[in-house]
């Protein structure tokens, strides 16, 4: 049987909830559902630097933000690697192409892809740049269709949670012109190699702008409320700089209610491409051959807890989706997997995003190097109950000082902030919407989360954050002044572009 081909479809900024398959009570993704019946769904799937730059360098790399030297947004960061996955791949003989998202620096830095074909949400390149300055391919397209300079001419910036419908022709949409590019690569592939295609949608991340279509689907529907747990009144400093910077604490049920809007019609449009790009793997003859894995870079706290945006640990943030299939007819099915395989099952050990790489190394057949965070998946998707590739995973976001960690090995989860020292514990299997911090009612518990993390920590050299076996606070607990809180808010620029 020819190796198989690879399609790694991402979205940016999609919580693990927000799909059919996971139970949500709204969303329509039926073509989503339709990847998850048909191979296995990660329930504790988890972004460990939960925000664009670093997370989407953890896909490429299998490294984790602590070793790839960052753990924070930062404009500019280049790989410092070169076994990425498309040049692994290219290198075993794969074609390697992308379409959409990649927010890697030089922007035009190839990092082993054979062609990329970028949309980069409005994101000048080369800025500060004399000589590497320009435009991604899709504002380049959309000049050439008469509409130059227009793709935010919807006015609402990247970052704003403020919604609306899109305001050029359907097909002008980013997510239409992903979708469109992707399978145009598919049917002009090279037919003596097996392919490698990463369609990396830019939804659903603010800007708000689904198309009218999608929009009419949720008109009669009542959203879903954000969450409120027992603990929002003992956030650490760095979260109530979100609540701050993203007025969660301020935004009104309408707001908050056309922001969901924007969001699960976002969400219902990409699911719609992502059937065109199965149909055009079927027209072509490759679906029987080939493997996909969905995912996002990670989440959106979506109001939870007065939280809004990305960057930290509470589950809307960094829980996200991930499925991976293994072709589903035929021959595929057998060679894969076996003729006993049953699909559309679940995992609940804790897997990330440093998994991709190696599982698609694994997939093509291709040497797994030993030095990355990341395992290999296929192990769980073969035998998806009662495995796991680890007893635990860690997050960490931010500078040194007033960092984020989190521990969880999918059961419970323990937060902890070095900035001011604040924790948090949460019994998933109990309290999977994180409502009740079980610091104080669960000892033995807290104390070995504790321990996990400051273990973690000693075994680096010379962290900060832990001394004597102890986890180390870089400052005492409290809460943000009056004015600290009104500093925070002015720094935040509605126009930012992570």
């Amino acid at each position: 049987m020819n190796r198989p081909n690879i399609v790694l479809i991402t979205v940016d900024q999609m919580r693990a909830d927000l799909m059919g398959c996971a139970g949500h009570p709204v969303i329509q993704t039926p073509h989503i559902d339709y990847l998850a019946k048909r191979g296995v769904r990660f329930e504790q799937a988890y972004s460990g630097t939960p925000i664009c730059i670093p997370a989407r360098a953890t896909i490429m790399t299998g490294l984790e933000g602590h070793s790839l030297g960052i753990t924070r947004y930062v404009e500019g960061f280049a790989l410092p690697t070169e076994a990425t996955i498309p040049k692994l791949l290219g290198d075993a003989g794969y074609e390697t192409r992308v379409v959409g998202k990649m927010h890697v620096y030089p922007e035009r830095c190839h990092y082993g892809f054979d062609s990329m074909l970028l949309c980069e949400e409005g994101r000048m390149f080369g800025a500060g740049s004399p000589e590497k300055r320009g435009y991604d391919d899709y504002e380049l397209w959309l000049a050439e269709q008469g509409y130059p300079g227009q793709a935010f001419a919807h006015g609402i910036a990247n970052n704003e949670y403020t919604m609306s419908p899109w305001h050029l022709p359907d097909h002008l949409h980013p997510t239409e012109w992903i979708a469109d590019q992707s399978c145009k690569t598919i049917l002009r592939r090279d037919w003596t190699r097996p392919l490698f295609l990463w369609a990396s949608y830019t939804a659903p991340h603010p800007p708000l702008t689904p198309l009218l279509r999608d929009l009419y689907m949720y008109e009669r529907d009542e959203m879903p409320k954000p969450v409120i747990g027992d603990w929002v009144n003992r956030m650490s400093i760095y979260e109530q700089r979100i609540v701050a910077n993203y007025a969660g604490a301020t935004r009104t049920e309408k707001q908050t209610d056309m922001a969901y809007r924007g969001f699960l019609a976002s969400i219902t449009q990409v699911d719609r491409s992502i059937n065109r790009i199965i149909g055009t793997l079927r027209e072509a003859g490759m679906l029987e051959n080939t493997w996909f894995i969905f995912t996002s870079d990670h989440g959106d706290n979506m109001g939870d807890h007065t939280l809004w945006f990305k960057g930290n640990f509470t589950r809307g943030a960094c829980n996200i989706p991930m499925i991976v299939v293994p072709p589903t007819k035929g021959g595929g099915l057998d060679a894969a997997m076996g003729k006993e395989w049953v699909p559309g099952r679940t995992n609940v050990s804790p897997v990330g995003l440093q998994d991709l790489m190696p599982t698609c190394l694994d997939i093509a057949g291709v040497p797994i190097p030993g030095r990355l965070d990341g395992r290999s998946l296929l192990p769980l998707v073969r035998e998806p109950a009662d495995t796991s590739v680890r007893e635990s995973l860690l997050g960490e976001f931010g500078t040194i000082g007033s960092r984020s960690f989190m521990v969880t090995d999918g059961s419970w989860k323990y937060i902890w902030a070095e900035e001011d020292g604040r924790e948090l514990l949460f019994d998933l299997v109990h309290d999977p919407l994180e409502l009740t911090d079980r610091c104080g009612s669960a000892p033995e518990q807290l104390h070995r989360w504790r321990a996990e993390l400051a273990g973690r920590l000693a075994a680096r050299e010379a962290d900060p954050a832990v001394k004597d076996g102890q986890l180390a606070p870089s400052g005492p607990l409290r809460n943000l002044s009056e004015l600290e809180i009104a500093r925070s808010a002015q720094d935040y620029n509605p126009r930012g572009l992570h």
